[in-house]
């Protein structure tokens, strides 16, 4: 076991003179391709029969869960083509799904978007989440012989949404200290619940799903107690983190303050009467199992209220998965193999810090690119 700055972990383990208002045809995407003779489906069938697609697709399956976005962008976008209006914003005839043109999605990631979150701007991030959903399924229309180009594909230029830049965003060292200063300090359960989830996130960098994992159970105490029992301070030892993807966990050691914040947490559990009917560690008023939501909100509000309180700037990026990139980039730049801390991250290969690569020191970029491109893993 080794230690760095308090962290700690088992080293075991204008757009309209671009765009052409022209047919389908004349949009210089792809060849054209006949017209398939089964007929061709409306608007809202497109998306079931592309959805039956992707869930039988191996290499790209999408479960319900995972379709709701892509329903709802359909959805959206269907019903901006039924209420149609040209640039200066007079109603036009609606537009079949099929013979929606380029401009049709320049509108609807930009005027129809903004005009449905009714404010001033649309991020880059949802215009390209829009378009890459539009993208895709238009691409399965053309695989079927029901378009003959794909209008995602005519925005041209500064017209086309960026890339999600994949590069991970962290936390300044001063902002990383600051946070400390802002994590709650009061007795009540909600504040010591968390604390503790605040300490475990900043200190171990658990994954925001693997926080919501987490069971009483996972806590680790000296001579095997069990952790729903009076605990004492200083006694917990480690968390066990279970990967369900993989089948595996990993241990990972406490510092004392963790430890400390962990039993307090516990002993005020061990007095919610709700909280007794199930073994999840950082349960809810609401419900057992802490929402995302609710994570979320605890991280993005503690960030800000520090850099409130330092008068610093944020962060492009607020949330677990920040915090989680700090961790990260802390240890790789310490004395950290990668290989020490892609098991201590729970990740399967170095893969998984390749969006880490410009935040870290030299010799570590080269090290990380070297697995990477040899594709070393664990074995």
């Amino acid at each position: 076991m080794r230690w760095h700055d308090g962290l700690m972990f088992l080293t075991s383990c204008n757009v309209h003179s671009k765009l052409q208002e022209s047919s389908m045809s004349d949009l210089p995407l792809q060849e054209n391709h006949l017209l398939s003779p089964v007929p061709r489906p409306l608007g809202p069938e497109v998306f079931e029969l592309w959805f039956n697609n992707r869930a039988n697709d191996d290499r790209d399956w999408l479960t319900p869960k995972g379709a709701v976005l892509y329903r709802l962008i359909w959805k959206r976008w269907l019903t901006s083509l039924s209420q149609h209006a040209n640039i200066d914003g007079q109603a036009m005839s609606a537009t079949a799904w099929h013979k929606a043109t380029a401009v049709d999605v320049h509108n609807f990631i930009n005027g129809s978007l903004r005009a449905s979150k009714k404010q001033g701007t649309v991020s880059l991030i949802t215009r390209r989440r829009y378009w890459s959903a539009i993208n895709r399924i238009y691409q399965f229309a053309l695989s079927q012989k029901w378009v003959n180009a794909n209008p995602a594909l005519g925005l041209l230029g500064e017209d086309m949404p960026p890339s999600e830049d994949p590069k991970g965003t962290i936390l300044s060292n001063a902002l990383w200290k600051a946070a400390f200063a802002a994590f709650p300090v009061g007795d009540d359960l909600i504040e010591r619940r968390n604390r503790a989830i605040l300490m475990v996130i900043f200190h171990l960098g658990l994954a925001p799903r693997e926080i919501r994992q987490l069971t009483v159970k996972d806590v680790l105490i000296e001579g095997d107690e069990d952790p729903r029992k009076a605990i004492p301070n200083g006694k917990i030892t480690a968390l066990r983190v279970e990967n369900e993807t993989r089948g595996d966990h990993r241990v990972m050691h406490v510092p004392a303050s963790v430890a400390k914040a962990l039993g307090e947490w516990l002993s005020a559990r061990k007095c919610y009467e709700p909280a007794q009917d199930h073994e999840v560690l950082f349960c809810s008023r609401k419900s057992p199992s802490m929402s995302m939501h609710a994570l979320l909100y605890l991280v993005t509000k503690t960030i800000r209220t520090a850099c409130q309180s330092s008068n610093l700037p944020s962060p492009a990026r607020l949330g677990p998965q920040v915090v989680r990139n700090t961790v990260l980039v802390r240890w790789l730049n310490s004395d950290f193999t990668v290989e020490q801390v892609v098991k201590a991250a729970g990740l399967k290969n170095a893969k998984g810090l390749y969006h880490l690569r410009d935040l870290v020191h030299h010799e570590v970029r080269i090290a990380i690119s070297k697995h990477v491109h040899e594709g070393i893993g664990l074995i």
